[in-house]
């Protein structure tokens, strides 16, 4: 995960009083329990980036064994990861 807890931590904060100071929602739970689910959701989203970057890197090694390194590294991993995303339907 390239973020640390606490960036996630303080990109939520942040969210969450923007969206309270323009009155685009009101709360039903405490301040306390929607910053625990809006942290829980996004690092769950960066652990599914994770997971297809890991993926994708496992590809491009098959890729690479078979057909030595006479292709563009990054521009491969991007077209696999690009692939995969569409695959398994998630927004990344």
């Amino acid at each position: 995960m390239r973020l640390k807890p606490a960036q996630v931590k303080h990109i939520c904060q942040k969210i969450l009083v923007d969206l309270r100071n323009n009155k685009l929602m009101n709360l039903k739970r405490s301040d306390v329990d929607v910053l625990a689910k809006m942290e829980q959701v996004f690092i769950a989203d960066l652990q599914i980036e994770d997971d297809i970057n890991r993926e994708a890197q496992r590809l491009l090694d098959q890729y690479a064994a078979q057909m030595g390194d006479k292709f563009d590294r990054e521009k491969m991993f991007s077209l696999i990861k690009k692939q995969l995303i569409k695959d398994k339907k998630v927004i990344i």
